[in-house]
């Protein structure tokens, strides 16, 4: 991967850079890993600080230093707290991800009265998956792999790895101890989700084919996938199909033709032209399987997801590769971001890749979550299991995942409708014998979906964490709650979800136009930057297409955008897209939805406060000095009686720094930017107009 910094010590001037100059651009590329000099270490006596449903929660303090604790779930809810003391034993039952926090009487700058804390999961106990050895049973020799812990979620594949194809006896040695675990605790456990094993060359294998040879001898009675080189980016793809992926894929094929070579790694989706021409020179005949990273590929956006693997897939067709299978081998997501702690950030942007990514036929078992733990590379902190083994919320999501799915495929995309498909995300996944529903808002955290099912009293609903409930139906139908993480519906009958259909998006009617302001004035107008582009019904992205999101020119607040119409328009609905939270792209924390009236004034329809949630906190285990539990929010719904207007305005107070929700964890570290208003998308609509008539 070569989107973040690798050079230790170039990293570590940088985060040195980002404390002494909290201004600077170059702050978030690393970040302060001293401890505080009174740390409290919390011990659960429990791998992975993983307990199962039912049993006691209880961690032993290493110091008696830590006065009082408390404890938040994912949503940075305080569920428990009280007097510390030397047996921590926190009332918390339900299954879920948690952090305990440590506080002290005497402030230490810069932690504050942070002396401490740990994070801890609560699983379902299930038949399906191996239980959690004693502490002290290994993950793999590899700081970086937790082989354990990978195959008790089945989260999906690793990529196990040759550094050196010059020396194959070392690399047998090291992979013949990994696919044990691997065989032991991860492979052929779900018939209907086969786990096949791979193995990757990162450095490429040109200097020694025999090594190759040698080595897929060794293993090809358990390894059936192999890919030769990690990110060949650097190389002209139809060099490297000719000159690495033939030679490759012909050796890997003698010695064992039932294989399966993967290529050709690339780096991004977003480097076609670069695939397109490996394509040109015959790399799709070297290949049994496309394999790619999704770096700035999906970022928490179905839209962008979708957008990259439908061009991917355009490309692959025009040589006659549209059936090919794919893999993804090397995608993680921050929880720990360079000096801020953002555990849903995470949790959403993981969730967001498995949704979409088994509509286009990429089950987690082809889905490489990279990479396990922290073993010292804070350089891309995307690691699922932190330094001391416990879980960020993306390995305890997985876990859920994983049983939910278990024993099924896709089956088939659920619609709803337009808008509602660039609203919500839902899957069907069945067997002969078992049906599940996974769905998902795609950006906003207060989504309700419609659901119909037939002749049953209730449908029994799981959320993303596993707390189990029924949901009774009211003559087949129920509402349910569709927020940023995924709900499962478990039922026998067949569901449908009521289409959302709020008619013609007002917006697109002629002579609709856009401007914006602010207390400084009118901001620029630009080819590039056009207000007009927030009704051109495209949701850009900074990370893929011409454009990037439209940004108002801007810091100083309140600041507004105001659509015009031709004529007074009748409306009750209107749809607000932001930018996805992430670097320079920001989203709102606080603004007016208003009209103007009759009379000339504004009126407010509703005012939207998202809520920070980001305050000091240090987290031993990541060396993070400031927590963040912001949502992520990017998509605002609003609904009202309705309105006759011939003018709308945003009126904006506040909006994040970039992806961080507040200047302090901007300066923290985190991958944050301006303070400025990033827009994508406004639709507005009149839900109660009749319908154009149907030739």
């Amino acid at each position: 991967m070569n989107v973040y910094c690798k050079n230790p010590f170039v990293c570590a001037l940088l985060g040195w850079l980002a404390m002494a100059f909290p201004s600077s651009p170059l702050r978030g590329e690393g970040w302060l890993v001293q401890m505080p000099p009174s740390i409290v270490q919390l011990d659960s006596g429990k791998r992975n600080n993983v307990f199962y449903v039912g049993e006691p929660v209880s961690f032993r303090t290493s110091a008696p230093n830590a006065v009082t604790y408390e404890v938040r779930d994912y949503w940075g809810n305080v569920v428990d707290q009280g007097t510390a003391s030397t047996t921590i034993a926190p009332k918390v039952s339900q299954p879920g991800w948690y952090k305990i926090y440590l506080h002290g009487n005497v402030p230490q700058p810069p932690w504050g009265n942070s002396i401490g804390g740990a994070i801890f999961t609560i699983l379902r106990r299930n038949a399906h998956f191996p239980t959690l050895p004693a502490q002290n049973i290994s993950g793999g020799a590899d700081p970086l792999l937790d082989l354990v812990m990978r195959g008790a979620a089945a989260i999906g594949p690793t990529r196990h790895s040759v550094p050196d194809v010059n020396n194959p006896q070392q690399a047998i040695a090291k992979l013949d101890a990994e696919i044990a675990l691997d065989k032991q605790w991860y492979a052929n456990t779900d018939a209907a989700r086969p786990r096949p094993l791979l193995i990757a060359f990162p450095n490429g294998t040109r200097q020694n084919l025999d090594g190759v040879r040698r080595i897929v001898a060794h293993f090809k009675n358990d390894v059936k996938y192999w890919e030769p080189r990690n990110e060949p980016n650097d190389i002209p793809g139809d060099r490297f199909a000719v000159q690495e992926m033939k030679p490759f894929y012909d050796i890997v094929k003698r010695v064992d033709p039932s294989a399966k070579v993967l290529g050709p790694g690339v780096v991004s989706l977003a480097k076609l032209a670069w695939v397109d021409k490996f394509l040109q020179a015959g790399g799709g005949k070297a290949i049994d399987a496309f394999s790619f990273h999704a770096y700035n590929n999906v970022n928490g956006d179905v839209w962008l997801a979708r957008k990259t693997l439908d061009d991917l897939n355009t490309l692959l067709a025009r040589y006659g590769l549209q059936g090919l299978e794919k893999w993804q081998t090397e995608q993680g997501y921050f929880a720990a971001s360079y000096g801020v702690y953002q555990p849903r950030l995470q949790g959403r942007w993981t969730m967001v890749q498995m949704m979409t990514y088994e509509q286009y036929g990429i089950p987690k078992e082809h889905n490489n979550l990279w990479y396990d733990r922290c073993g010292g590379f804070w350089e891309c902190p995307t690691w699922w299991c932190n330094e001391d083994g416990s879980l960020n919320p993306g390995g305890a999501l997985m876990r859920v995942w994983s049983e939910e799915l278990y024993g099924t495929r896709f089956a088939k995309s659920l619609d709803f409708g337009t808008p509602g498909n660039q609203l919500y995300i839902g899957s069907q996944f069945a067997s002969s014998s078992k049906q599940v529903y996974a769905l998902m808002s795609t950006g906003a955290t207060d989504g309700s979906v419609e659901i119909n099912v037939a002749d049953v009293p209730f449908v029994h609903v799981v959320s993303a964490f596993g707390v189990e409930r029924n949901v009774p139906l009211d003559h087949g139908r129920a509402r349910l709650e569709v927020s940023e993480l995924p709900i499962y519906i478990e039922t026998p009958a067949a569901l449908t979800v009521t289409p959302i259909n709020y008619g013609k998006n007002l917006t697109q009617t002629s002579g609709v136009t856009v401007t914006a302001g602010s207390v400084e004035g009118a901001p620029p107008v630009t080819a590039d930057n056009n207000p007009a582009r927030l009704i051109n019904g495209i949701l850009e992205s900074a990370y893929y297409g011409p454009h990037d999101v439209w940004r108002h020119d801007t810091q100083s607040f309140p600041a507004w955008i105001d659509i015009t119409f031709p004529a007074p328009t009748t409306m009750d609905r209107v749809l607000i897209y932001a930018g996805v939270p992430w670097r320079f792209c920001g989203s709102l924390l606080d603004y007016d939805l208003q009209y103007q009236n009759a009379e000339g004034q504004w009126v407010t329809l509703e005012t939207v406060a998202e809520p920070a949630k980001t305050f000091q906190a240090y987290t031993p285990i990541n060396r993070t000095n400031e927590d963040s539990y912001y949502s992520d929010r990017w998509i605002f719904q609003h609904a009202f009686t309705p309105i006759t207007t011939q003018k709308l305005r945003i009126y904006v107070r506040n909006v994040t720094w970039g992806g961080e929700a507040t200047l302090k964890a901007l300066h923290t570290g985190g991958r944050g930017g301006p303070h400025q208003i990033t827009l994508r998308e406004i639709e507005v609509y009149n839900t109660g107009a009749p319908s154009p008539s149907v030739p």
